[in-house]
């Protein structure tokens, strides 16, 4: 089979410097009864329209919830994990934010983006696998910021 490849050049003004472009799809030779189909172009990306304000599709993409976020609404007393709710297991240890994470490091649990507290082997919580907190129910806004807070590094602030 021979294939010939076809380049298209531009004579550019008074410098008469040529510029090669793009190459031309390859020419088959003619073959009697065989119809030539040409390519389909490749497809061609669709862009999410951008809401109102925004400056680009990035700008839409929400940031990881901090820490103090993430204890308020899951550990911190009168939450679903209730940790640190007076009179609890863990009520000293993870009274606060702050106290919580210290202690949480401590036992090994946060460790930047290794963090074992998203891990489904090695996590206490029982969103993950573990068994805390005892009689707790699947929590699935739970799972994701967590595992957003850990992929963004797991910082305390």
């Amino acid at each position: 089979m021979i294939r010939l490849l076809a380049f298209v050049v531009v004579t550019v003004g008074c410098a008469g410097a040529s510029v090669p472009l793009a190459p031309v799809a390859p020419v088959a030779p003619a073959v009697p009864g065989v119809a030539v189909v040409p390519a389909a172009p490749p497809p061609v990306p669709v862009e999410a329209p951008v809401p109102d304000g925004a400056t680009s599709p990035v700008a839409a993409v929400p940031s990881p919830p901090t820490w103090e976020t993430i204890f308020a609404r899951y550990f911190g007393p009168g939450t679903a994990g209730a940790c640190g709710q007076p009179g609890k297991c863990h009520a000293q240890a993870m009274a606060d934010a702050a106290s919580s994470y210290a202690w949480l490091t401590q036992r090994g649990y946060i460790a930047g983006t290794q963090s074992p507290l998203v891990s489904p082997l090695n996590s206490c919580l029982r969103w993950f696998g573990g068994n805390m907190p005892p009689r707790g129910a699947a929590n699935d806004e739970a799972i994701r910021d967590l595992q957003a807070w850990v992929a963004a590094g797991a910082a305390d602030r």
